[in-house]
């Protein structure tokens, strides 16, 4: 039987992962079906909710490097390991310091620890878009595809990037296998404000439905590239069962969402929560967030995820309508 450790379990999209883990009957990694679910599903987070101790999830709370450092067994005893920890792209534009530590030094101790390991361990990394960027000698095409090379312009996207080029020279080595998913930018999501870049993408809908206030940005015609909460956590239990094979090259693969300008978005938001929720928008320019988001794609095709049967556009009002059923 499996056994499983989600870092940043305790996050949003961790808690998400986790329920689905716990949910299945039967569990396939890496092409090979085990008859039942996970037989251990660990959680590493700085701090995690109450919900998984009561529902027998196991727990461990603090600083993920830290734990690696002290416990390397508690990896290296897994069978997959969903890595999900990450400090967000605002905090390490702002902060250097922090973002090397909390995502790249941490990063690379995590594929340290599992390339130690007995066995071969997989290894589900969530990475970005952020990944590409553009710059005067090298714009962005108007069309991101598997062949597009990564050029990120953010310290969060290099993070990111810099640690898909490590675990691909693991798996490269045989010493891990590794699924690297680069999302979109996920929306709606739940709960408070954070510092990332594109919170506003969350903000604008969820605030307003709630009836508080929330800025928007960036100009109306910015166009982005979404995955919507469901289809991030799908795409991720997703590859934990495609075979090394299958998936092929151990580098990033590309997410598609949906394409969409912030318009549509605003257009969305009307369609459900109408005119009230309309009133609670402000629309005040960011120029460092404008900066950072205007720099990521929105436009992608895979053919690889596509064969893979990975992501795919949604209707934007859809997935509002199932975020204001879930409050």
């Amino acid at each position: 039987m499996a056994r499983v450790v989600v870092t940043g379990g305790g996050g949003f999209l961790g808690q998400r992962v986790v329920r689905s883990l716990k949910s299945m009957r039967r569990v396939v990694v890496n092409g090979i079906e085990h008859e039942h679910g996970p037989s251990r599903i660990c959680v590493v987070d700085r701090v995690a909710p109450d919900w998984m101790v009561e529902e027998g999830i196991e727990v461990i709370e603090g600083d993920l490097l830290t734990l690696l450092q002290k416990d390397p067994l508690m990896f290296q005893s897994s069978d997959v390991v969903f890595h999900l920890a990450s400090a967000v792209s605002g905090e390490c534009e702002q902060d250097l310091s922090l973002g090397l530590k909390m995502n790249l030094e941490t990063g690379v101790r995590l594929g340290q620890t599992l390339a130690g390991a007995k066995h071969r361990p997989l290894l589900i990394f969530a990475s970005s878009l952020a990944v590409f960027g553009g710059t005067d000698d090298f714009p962005l095409p108007s069309v991101i595809t598997d062949d597009v090379r990564p050029n990120p312009q953010n310290s969060y996207g290099s993070q990111k990037l810099m640690l898909e080029t490590l675990y691909a020279d693991l798996a490269r080595r045989g010493e891990i296998s590794v699924r690297t998913l680069r999302l979109m930018t996920v929306s709606v999501r739940p709960g408070k404000p954070n510092q990332a870049a594109s919170g506003f993408l969350s903000g604008m809908i969820r605030e307003p439905l709630s009836g508080s206030p929330s800025n928007v940005p960036v100009p109306m015609e910015t166009e982005v590239a979404l995955n919507s909460p469901e289809q991030a956590v799908d795409g991720l239990i997703y590859v934990m069962g495609i075979s090394d094979s299958d998936w092929g090259s151990p580098l990033g693969l590309n997410l598609p969402g949906t394409r969409i300008s912030v318009e549509g978005m605003i257009h969305a938001l009307a369609q459900v929560g109408g005119s009230e929720a309309l009133s609670h928008l402000t629309y005040r320019p960011d120029p460092v967030i404008h900066d950072i988001v205007s720099g990521w794609p929105s436009h992608f095709e895979s053919a690889r995820a596509t064969r893979l049967r990975l992501g795919g556009s949604e209707i934007f009002s859809a997935v509002v309508k199932r975020f204001q059923k879930s409050r």
